[in-house]
């Protein structure tokens, strides 16, 4: 963290463009200010993307190798306990393809969402000593979850590719993957807001994590939730941001049916993060007092 700190306050004409001016009220910022800010410092996103990815895997015997075991082994649990187990039916769809198509999107979800709601407490020595666009410390965590879904990604082409399925539908992965993004993302600006004051919403993450991924159709088809909750409620399912997207990317990718309902998904995420940026804004000005 130190070395880090740094390394900031020495680099910081190569990090902000040096025509830029930054001006600190009381009043403190808004969402266009902050956008602006992010967008004119790409570097120094790509320095906390390159520390978060060194300390993950320093002093690791694996290293990035790490990046690939993961995966498998969460595909290889979900095998035996959706497949062999409880039998759960996939739409004629090869269980492997089917389950890493939606693994690989929760997994880069439950990353971005976790890390970037913890960012701020974590890098608090930082943001007491000097000013930064904060924004840049949760944005980077997006950035560095794009490795593990890489790697996933092309466990899945693998995987299409020996069941003989067509690749046309990753066409439409980028829509998919921005929308898993911005969702992951403002939710978890909302929550590093709130829990600079509320710490003990840190400790709730991991186990509302753990039980949304259950409530999302990752290991099994988004019907099966609607068939619980009856036609009339099939919403309440789609107010889930994956949801609907897992449902429309399996139907880009295998040419399965998806409800229209699923393009609900698609509309919440924006909103999720325009709600995640106005939080995180309001929260910023106060930020270094109450980190």
């Amino acid at each position: 963290m130190q070395n880090l700190i740094e390394f900031l306050l020495s680099n910081t004409g190569s990090i902000l463009k040096s025509n830029t001016k930054t001006i600190i009220t009381s009043k403190g910022s808004s969402i266009s200010n902050a956008l602006t800010e992010l967008w004119r410092s790409p570097a120094l996103i790509r320095a906390f993307a390159s520390r978060d990815l060194y300390v993950r895997y320093a002093q690791t015997y694996l290293g990035f190798a790490w990046s690939i075991i993961q995966p498998l082994f969460g595909l290889a649990t979900l095998f035996v306990l959706f497949n062999k187990i409880a039998g759960i039916p996939t739409d004629g769809i090869p269980f492997l393809a089917f389950a890493l198509s939606g693994l690989i999107f929760w997994n880069y979800f439950n990353y971005v969402l976790s890390q970037s709601a913890g960012a701020i407490v974590a890098m608090q020595a930082m943001v007491k000593k000097i000013y930064l666009p904060r924004l840049s410390i949760p944005t980077a965590k997006a950035l560095v979850g794009l490795v593990d879904y890489s790697v996933g990604l092309v466990l899945l082409i693998g995987t299409c590719l020996y069941y003989d399925i067509s690749l046309k539908g990753l066409l439409f992965l980028p829509i998919i993957l921005a929308g898993t993004a911005m969702g992951a993302l403002g939710i978890g600006l909302t929550i590093s807001a709130i829990s600079l004051r509320y710490r003990d919403l840190q400790q709730i993450i991991p186990f509302a994590l753990q039980l949304l991924f259950f409530l999302t159709p990752v290991a099994y088809p988004t019907s099966m939730l609607v068939s619980l909750l009856g036609k009339e409620w099939q919403w309440l399912v789609y107010l889930n941001p994956l949801a609907g997207m897992l449902e429309l990317f399996r139907g880009f990718l295998f040419g399965t049916d998806f409800s229209t309902m699923a393009w609900l998904s698609i509309i919440i995420t924006p909103v999720l993060l325009f709600i995640g940026l106005l939080s995180f804004v309001k929260a910023d000005k106060k930020m270094a007092d109450i980190v």
